[in-house]
């Protein structure tokens, strides 16, 4: 079974480095309000006395406000393109949860959670979209620029939140809004040239009709299913190392972030690894090998102690789970190539936002069994992705490569 994909034309465009390499900004400074939000854990379950399951709550409202909505932003952004949304999400995001440290009740701390991540749902359809107008032909080396932005942000929220709780405790999360406010600026300073990004000619179904819109259709499925099994593995690796770290190894809470940091950095790591890779092994065998790298790792996590062994591993596990990130992105843009930001809003957007579904119900684990118990729920779930893997090797090897 395979799947035509359009061909560019030889005059196509270049890629637009400059374009290009603003919106990875962009991506980084909005993903850098998501991967705020572990570093702050520690601190507001002490401040506001909260459950394993409270906790989660918040993990749970930030990906749903942040990531399930996305869909209905890429739907509104393929009828009519708001590249407005590109500044507004980035300012948005920050002052949501410059908020944080400064409020009286978990309500109101829910609410600004769920702001900030508004703003970060906003961002990525258009800003996923308009990644893909400014690669030219080189649409995965493009979209490699864009998602490492967001890599990047993961990483550097947490390690510029513990940064500032350490300097100044919970007061200093007001300082987390200026990267969204300078790069709001920017983006308006170079708005003449987001502007004049022309949008594509909307692309013809394949000729072979019906019959492989279907497969497309069952394979964009299926690639959904392994990115949530893959978004409940990230949201509860970057919730529960930390919480490990401090309630478990008796680390200092105000140090967990940094744990997180590495983990989040080195997936960055693995995004620009995962796509020659993917060139040269085909897509389905690198997000196999990714599971399959991940069942042996997360084992081992709560088993061997902590110092610079954990923080090794914390950075092998976030390599090796978001290796895949680019590619199943620009996979799901081919196999919806009329519906680029639907599909954006899906394999960014829904699929890892799911993963806030899953950190809940971690947390109720950890409530009855205790932490180590979610350590071992992830060796599972890192399985079930393997297999879903492997099913994607045997039946759309010839769909994934078309």
């Amino acid at each position: 079974m395979s799947v035509a994909v359009k061909a560019e034309k030889p005059e196509a465009r270049r890629p637009q480095m400059g374009l290009l390499f603003l919106l990875s900004w962009g991506h980084m400074v909005t993903d850098m309000a998501q991967g705020a939000i572990p570093a702050l854990l520690p601190v507001l379950k002490q401040a506001f006395a909260l459950s394993y399951t409270q906790t989660s709550l918040l993990v749970l409202v930030s990906n749903v406000a942040s990531s399930v909505i996305q869909p209905l932003f890429g739907y509104f952004a393929d009828r009519r393109p708001a590249r407005w949304l590109l500044p507004a999400g980035c300012l948005v995001a920050g002052l949501g949860l410059a908020t944080c440290g400064r409020l009286p009740w978990f309500g109101v701390l829910l609410a600004a959670v769920a702001l900030s991540s508004l703003g970060v749902a906003a961002y990525h359809p258009e800003g996923s979209r308009t990644a893909n107008l400014a690669s030219g032909v080189r649409k995965g080396s493009g979209m490699a620029v864009f998602s490492v932005g967001g890599n990047l942000g993961f990483g550097l929220g947490s390690l510029f939140m513990a940064w500032l709780l350490t300097l100044g405790g919970p007061q200093n999360t007001v300082y987390f809004a200026l990267p969204g406010m300078f790069t709001a600026a920017v983006m308006l300073l170079g708005w003449q040239r987001l502007a004049s990004l022309k949008e594509e000619a909307r692309p013809r179904e394949a000729a072979a009709g019906e019959g492989q819109r279907r497969g497309a259709l069952a394979a964009f499925v299926m690639l959904l299913v392994y990115i949530i099994f893959r978004s409940w593995l990230h949201a509860g690796m970057y919730t529960y190392i930390p919480l490990y770290y401090t309630d478990y190894l008796r680390g200092d809470v105000h140090l967990a972030g940094y744990f997180v940091s590495v983990f989040l950095l080195a997936g960055a790591f693995g995004t620009l690894l995962g796509g020659p890779l993917t060139d040269l092994l085909g897509a389905p065998a690198v997000m196999a090998g990714s599971m399959g790298l991940l069942v042996p790792l997360i084992y081992l996590f709560p088993r061997i102690g902590g110092g610079p062994v954990l923080l090794a591993l914390s950075a092998f596990i976030g390599a090796a789970l978001i290796s895949t990130f680019s590619t199943t992105i620009v996979l799901g843009q081919q196999l919806l190539p009329r519906q680029k930001g639907l599909a954006s809003g899906f394999t960014i957007g829904f699929g890892v936002g799911a993963g806030g579904v899953g950190v809940l119900l971690l947390g109720v684990l950890a409530d009855h069994f205790g932490v180590p118990a979610v350590f071992t729920a992830m060796v599972g779930l890192a399985c079930g992705g393997l297999l879903l893997a492997l099913v994607l090797v045997r039946r759309f090897r010839d769909l994934v490569r078309a």
